[in-house]
């Protein structure tokens, strides 16, 4: 996630389809009364490693089998040209072949390509402030060798991150679009079957007729271009989605929009997503400066220095837990060794957040969703990353062994087992109560099976009194249980299927 984007959140926080034929390239995103559909080939969902892969002084772990254990079908590695090129024309492979000899069929990849190198971009930077090519053949090649490395057995590529982010694109949206065409063309000329994805936005924005968050325009404006000068240079386009997820339709719609008004349409995925974040409760809107030294460091070139961006938070970060005690709960549960009820509640929070943003994004036409991370480097506690994203991890190491599960591991296995075979996702309005989410989704080879919960505040509603639910129901019993793998007891009388709903989304699946 950008910091620009946690930036944007501390300061106002609102509360496609594809030719399924192999090596098709994607179609026109999904028509209307379509958006639900879920029409690329292989799962919707996946999970990113992490923010490094094999990079110097980090570990390239072989974790797809326990991604299979999960059921998430696809996943996403960052890597970057200094990794792979340190020198010119001296390669260095062993990150990419150890990924690659974990994959196997129908797993799907999607390898981001940092432009960031010591040598051969305008700015030279190991990691972060990508910029771009001095020389654009030197990254044609690059990118034509990598791809080739991989022997089509990545089917996803994608050029950089959320470049409307300083921190990570140190140049203009022009000069993005100019290097996003040679990438595609290196992509294409090394594997006419791989799909190139273009981004990712950090989607933080609130759609028009609703208050701006603070420097929005920059990020709209740069994708303006991009999707204006770029659109015959990618295949699919990334929205990440953090924030507010009850604005996730709106956001959805407003950049499938922007494409109709350009005479086109791409599928849109999402290949980072979490929450609830940090600065989502208002309380923890006062921390704001610890960003704002993070980012300054970065960008007043910390790294070129070899000082570690984590020293400008250090300090104000340490001094939070040195009054812990004092915090509010809601900061509190984002710090390690916090109380257990309190941590305890964060896993429930995050457990129900995964759930709903998924149902909220296939059925506004979202493909793919990839949680964010897998992994989550927790050395240092106080650095502001460690701070924002380390609670959001799925597993960890357990005598060296990534083995084990968070509780929204399970809660992400339980969704992917309930959702098995997804083919479209239709919120169901429930009249006069707009507080009801509803969700009917259709699987082959099974009946649909139905998702419900009830919007909440998200920190105390789980502390309200559940509420009886009926709805119209077509078998004579059903089976209910929770996103916290909680049975609930659901009772179907006359055609009328009755239970209790709270803030814990619920799925539903019809029995005889």
């Amino acid at each position: 996630m950008g910091i620009r984007a946690a930036l944007a959140l501390s300061l106002a926080w609102l509360g496609g389809s594809m030719d399924a034929a192999a090596g098709g390239e994607p179609a026109a995103g999904p028509r209307a009364g379509d958006e639900g559909r879920i029409t690329m080939p292989g799962s919707p969902f996946g999970v990113a490693w992490g923010f490094l892969y094999g990079y110097p002084g980090t570990k390239a772990e072989v974790f797809l089998p326990q991604l299979r254990q999960l059921g998430a079908g696809c996943t996403k590695l960052y890597l970057t040209w200094s990794q792979i090129e340190p020198k010119k024309g001296g390669f260095d492979w062993q990150a990419v072949d150890t990924f690659l000899g974990q994959l196997q069929s129908p797993d799907e990849a999607l390898i981001a390509v940092w432009s960031s190198s010591t040598w051969a971009t305008r700015r030279a930077s190991p990691l972060l402030l990508s910029s771009p090519a001095k020389d654009p053949d030197d990254y044609y090649r690059f990118v034509h060798a990598l791809v080739t490395r991989c022997k089509g057995r990545v089917r996803y590529w994608q050029n950089d991150c959320e470049p409307n982010n300083p921190i990570y694109w140190s140049g203009t949206a022009q000069e993005f679009v100019a290097q996003l065409k040679v990438f595609r063309r290196a992509v294409k000329d090394a594997d006419p079957e791989a799909v190139v994805v273009c981004g990712g936005y950090d989607g933080l924005f609130r759609p028009p007729g609703q208050p701006p968050i603070p420097g929005q325009e920059r990020g709209l404006a740069f994708f303006d271009t991009v999707l204006k000068d770029g659109a015959d240079a990618f295949d699919l386009f990334d929205l990440r989605l953090y924030a507010d997820p009850y604005s996730i339709p709106a956001r959805v719609a407003t950049m499938r929009k922007k494409m109709t008004g350009l005479g086109y349409q791409k599928p849109i995925i999402c290949t980072e997503y979490n929450g609830p974040g940090f600065f989502e409760f208002p309380v923890n809107r006062q921390y704001v400066g610890l960003v704002t030294q993070w980012a300054g460091a970065i960008t007043g070139g910390a790294m070129e220095r070899g000082t570690d961006p984590a020293d400008a938070t250090k300090n104000p970060i340490a001094a939070l837990y040195a009054k812990r005690d004092t915090l509010a709960p809601q900061t509190q549960m984002f710090l390690a060794g916090c109380p257990k009820d309190l941590e305890e509640k964060f896993h429930r929070i995050a457990c129900r957040d995964l759930v709903m943003r998924n149902l909220l994004a296939l059925s506004s036409g979202v493909q793919k969703t990839m949680y964010w991370d897998l992994w989550h480097d927790t050395s240092k506690r106080d650095d502001l990353m460690h701070l924002m994203y380390a609670r959001f991890r799925l597993l960890d190491y357990d005598g060296g062994v990534l083995k084990k599960r968070y509780p929204s591991a399970d809660a992400f296995r339980r969704m992917t087992e309930a959702l098995d075979g997804v083919e479209s996702v239709r919120r169901v309005e429930v009249p006069g109560r707009p507080a009801i989410y509803l969700f009917e989704v259709s699987r082959r080879k099974w009946d649909p099976v139905f998702v419900v919960w009830e919007r909440r505040d998200v920190f105390s509603g789980e502390d309200q009194p559940a509420v009886t639910f009926e709805w119209a129901w077509d078998t004579p019993a059903a089976k209910a249980f929770d996103a916290l793998g909680q049975d609930v007891h659901a009772r179907v009388t006359d055609g009328r299927l009755s239970l209790s709903v709270s803030a814990t989304p619920i799925f539903i699946e019809p029995t005889k």
